[in-house]
């Protein structure tokens, strides 16, 4: 590459102040981590007025429902840590208050691996649940031009060889993903969630499930899961009474907010939400 869409802001010192964030989707479906690694797969830093963001195990278009999918989709959304972000970034434009620090997944400390194998990953093996590893992949062209008889002609874009090397985040063993911004329903969960869904046998089955992630329930009690063979710890084991549960909950928001990752009155959703829950009860 030898020119970039920031190029003229970057000679005269110009640039907006950028903030990028993605849904673990973007990883799998769309060669995210491409954004923060070079074309070997290194970790490249961070550019100085560019901050990025991973929202953990977020589908990129959350739903209900199975639709062409094998499992149930995933229904959270990043709404309250967008919230959080804008406030943050319009600090850093407006005041100069430094934003948090960039939460990713990187190659260096190991939470940003190929897909396969799944070890490696760490996603656990559910009964049922299609793990193949398959992600989409950052193709490797050559767009150039050539000389003909003296008449500059493009040709058609030829394939190099293998494509881009893409990864995706490492998951903890319940599958939710170990980096980004981790809100509280995926640091105090009720189920596995992943930003990646594979197809139902009659659309394409076991490819990639598009924009789509899914929801993974746990069983309700120990007995339940050791019956299906379900490595995850189920809800009773968790969270042994209602208190415990909401305790949980308002200690990773409030975590979440001291890191101005979350806005006091998104908190308080928070707690309240799992307040009027029936966990634990």
């Amino acid at each position: 590459m030898t020119a970039g869409r920031l190029g003229r802001c970057l000679a005269s010192g110009t640039c907006p102040a950028i903030f990028e964030s993605n849904s673990e989707n973007e990883y799998w479906v769309k060669g995210d981590s491409l954004l923060h690694t070079d074309t070997l797969g290194n970790d490249l830093p961070d550019p100085a007025n560019v901050r990025f963001y991973l929202f953990s195990s977020l589908p990129h278009a959350n739903a209900s429902g199975t639709g062409i999918c094998q499992q149930p989709r995933n229904p959270l959304v990043p709404n309250s840590g967008l919230r959080a972000l804008l406030v943050d970034l319009d600090q850093w434009v407006t005041a100069g208050t430094e934003p948090p620090a960039s939460r990713v997944p990187r190659r260096g400390d190991g939470t940003l691996v190929p897909a396969l194998p799944r070890i490696g990953v760490g996603f656990p093996t559910i009964p049922g649940v299609t793990y193949n590893g398959r992600t989409s992949t950052g193709d490797l062209f050559d767009f150039g031009s050539t000389f003909v008889q003296g008449i500059l002609t493009t040709l058609p874009p030829l394939l190099l060889g293998s494509p881009y090397p893409v990864f995706v985040p490492t998951t903890d063993a319940d599958g939710n993903d170990v980096a980004g911004i981790r809100l509280p329903d995926i640091a105090v969960p009720l189920a596995t969630y992943s930003g990646w869904n594979v197809r139902a046998a009659s659309f394409a089955g076991d490819d990639l499930c598009d924009a789509s992630g899914q929801k993974i329930d746990f069983a309700q009690t120990k007995a339940e899961r050791l019956a299906a063979g379900d490595p995850r710890l189920s809800i009773e084991e968790r969270y042994r009474n209602h208190g415990t549960y909401v305790s949980r909950v308002a200690r990773a928001a409030n975590r979440l907010h001291q890191d101005r990752l979350l806005l006091d009155e998104d908190v308080e959703r928070y707690v309240d939400a799992a307040a009027e829950s029936s966990i634990g009860k």
